[in-house]
C-alpha cells in the first residue's frame, strides 16, 4: 500500500491534469498487479502509488538510459539512479530494467489488473507490449495510457480499433486514455475525481449518423479521428449557465445548455460560462489532427481554414 513518506515530486512529461487522471485511475483497480512500462524518472509510478487502494505490487519497466530529448524537456539526464531517488519511498514497487516485454519475456507470470503504457509511442513497439501483456489482463483490468494525440498516429489507430473490437468506450481526459471491460463507471468516476467541478455535466455529439453521451470532461467520440462533429450539446447543473456563440458566413447564432449546437458552415465558437470551466475542440485537416487550448469564457475559437472540428470537451481552468 502507498507508503506515509511524502514524495519530492518527480520531473514529468505528464500534464498535471493527465497524473491527476492516472491516480484515480489507480484508485479504481479491483485486482492483479499494476504495471506500468516507460516511467522514465518516475513521476507516473507515484501518481499510480498514490491512488492504489489494493494491496498489490507495482512493476514498472524502463531502460532508464539518457535521452537528448529526456533532458531538453525536464532538464536533467535519465538514469536507474534517478529515478530510485524519486520512487525508493514506494512499498511493493518492483523494478525491470531493460526493453520491454523482452525484459519479462521468459519470467513474467503476474496478473494484470492496471496496465499503463507510456513507452514506445509507435508501432511495432507499442503493439509488442500491448499483445504480450493482454493474455495477463484480468477480466476487469483498466487499460490506460498516454499522448492520445495526432502527433502519435499509431497510440490513436491502435487504441482507438482495440477499444471497438472489445466493444467498451474509450475515455481520453487531456491526453491520457482509458478503457476496460467490466464496470466503466469506474472509469467516469475517476475522470470526475480529477475534474470535480464538471461532476454530472455531460456532451452528447453527433458524427454522422451515430450520437453518443460521455462525461463532460472527457473528449467526445471521434477523437482524432476524420468524421466532421455536425452537433452537440452540453447538459448539467454546473453548466446550467453556459452559453455558445456560433459565427459563420452571414449567420450568427446563440445556443443554451441544452441546446443542439450546429457546426456546419461555422467558422469561428466562444462561450460564456463560469470562470473556472473551458472548452477545447479537435479538429482534422486532410490527414493531420490537433487539439486546440483550452478555451476560456469570452474567448474566440476561430476555426482553421479547410479544417473541420471532429471531437470536443469541457475542462477545468
Amino acid at each position: 500500500m502507498t507508503s506515509s513518506t511524502a514524495p519530492v515530486p518527480a520531473p514529468a512529461t505528464m500534464t498535471q491534469n493527465g497524473r491527476r487522471f492516472l491516480k484515480a485511475l489507480a484508485s479504481q483497480t479491483t485486482s492483479g498487479c499494476f504495471l506500468e512500462v516507460g516511467p522514465l524518472f518516475g513521476s507516473s509510478t507515484q501518481a499510480i502509488d498514490a491512488g492504489r487502494r489494493l494491496d498489490a505490487p507495482i512493476h514498472t519497466i524502463d531502460t532508464f538510459e539518457p535521452a537528448d530529448w529526456v533532458e531538453r524537456r525536464v532538464g536533467r539526464q535519465l538514469s536507474r539512479e534517478a529515478f530510485d531517488g524519486y520512487t525508493s519511498y514506494i512499498d511493493q514497487l518492483v523494478v525491470h530494467q531493460g526493453f520491454a516485454p523482452d525484459v519479462v519475456r521468459d519470467t513474467w507470470s503476474d496478473q494484470v489488473g492496471f496496465y499503463f503504457d507510456d513507452a514506445t509511442h509507435g508501432d511495432p513497439g507499442w503493439t509488442d507490449n500491448f499483445e504480450f501483456f493482454k493474455p495477463f489482463f484480468t477480466e476487469d483490468a483498466i487499460v490506460c495510457g498516454d499522448d492520445f494525440a495526432g502527433g502519435w498516429p499509431d497510440i490513436t489507430r491502435n487504441v482507438t480499433r482495440i477499444a471497438e473490437e472489445w466493444g467498451v468506450g474509450l475515455y481520453v481526459f487531456g491526453r491520457v486514455w482509458a478503457m476496460t471491460r467490466v464496470d466503466e463507471e469506474r472509469i467516469v468516476h475517476a475522470a470526475t475525481e480529477a475534474e470535480p467541478v464538471l461532476a454530472g455535466a455531460t456532451i452528447t455529439s453527433v458524427l454522422g449518423p451515430d450520437s453518443s453521451t460521455s462525461p463532460a470532461m472527457v473528449w467526445t467520440k471521434g477523437l482524432h479521428q476524420h468524421i466532421a462533429l455536425s452537433t452537440f450539446k452540453v447538459e448539467g447543473d454546473v453548466v446550467a449557465d453556459v452559453r455558445f456563440k456560433a459565427k459563420g458566413t452571414g449567420a450568427e447564432a446563440e445556443y443554451a445548455a441544452g441546446d443542439w449546437i450546429h457546426l456546419g458552415g461555422v467558422s469561428r465558437l466562444s462561450f460564456t460560462g463560469p470562470p473556472n470551466i473551458g472548452f477545447q475542440l479537435c479538429f482534422a485537416k486532410g490527414s493531420k489532427t490537433e487539439n486546440t487550448k483550452l478555451y476560456r469564457s469570452g474567448e474566440l475559437c476561430g476555426f482553421p481554414e479547410g479544417a473541420v472540428p471532429v471531437s470536443v470537451r469541457l475542462g477545468m481552468i
